[in-house]
């Protein structure tokens, strides 16, 4: 049960999810689906190194500074500047696409990026909530905008993607990262600001 846990917690990590959402994004059956081939492998490269290879370089380096305690995170205390590092690198890759073609929904994205995370950055100054969570619930909040706003056929994807949500909250209660009030409360954190700012 341990090994099911850390696989989906593994695979649904908030470092992986812009991914998906971009993947979702150019294959979701809206105007999205017609982006041009090179705009796409731009929104993958632009996303791979300001929302996974700068945050994930920076845990050693802050880890080596003694910034921060632990690298896997677990105590609130240790996610501030992590955070901190990848709000700034979100809205520089939402400054270096802004004269690309095509990706107007790209710099929506990082936009909501960097609202999320900066909120989730202020909550985390008082209160440890599910990072995990906060992003699944931002990816179904997109992937509901895709389909009520934009037309997408997502339904089965949206119920898809709330299983998968069930599924990492038990995980990650199940793996003792978090109480159920942290699970409950970054799911819903995610998904509502999402669906505010987007609709």
């Amino acid at each position: 049960m341990r090994y099911a846990a850390l696989t989906i917690s593994t695979l649904a990590h908030p470092f992986l999810l812009p991914l998906y959402l971009l993947f979702i994004t150019f294959n979701s059956g809206t105007m999205f689906s017609l982006t041009p081939g090179y705009a796409q492998a731009t929104a993958y490269a632009l996303t791979i190194m300001g929302v996974v290879l700068v945050p994930l370089l920076s845990i050693p380096i802050l880890k080596y500074f003694k910034m921060i305690e632990h690298v896997d995170m677990r105590h609130r205390q240790d996610r501030i500047v992590p955070l901190f590092i990848t709000v700034v690198s979100v809205f520089v890759i939402f400054y270096l696409s802004r004269k690309i073609p095509y990706l107007e929904i790209v710099r929506q994205i990082y936009l909501v990026l960097v609202v999320w995370l900066s909120g989730f950055m202020l909550v985390t100054i008082r209160w440890k909530i599910s990072m995990h969570m906060s992003a699944m619930g931002a990816l179904c909040g997109f992937v509901f905008i895709l389909g009520v706003k934009y037309m997408g056929a997502v339904s089965d994807l949206l119920m898809f993607f709330f299983l998968v949500a069930g599924l990492l909250g038990f995980s990650r209660i199940y793996l003792k990262c978090h109480t159920p009030a942290q699970v409950y409360a970054g799911f819903l954190y995610g998904f509502a600001l999402v669906t505010l700012i987007l609709i």
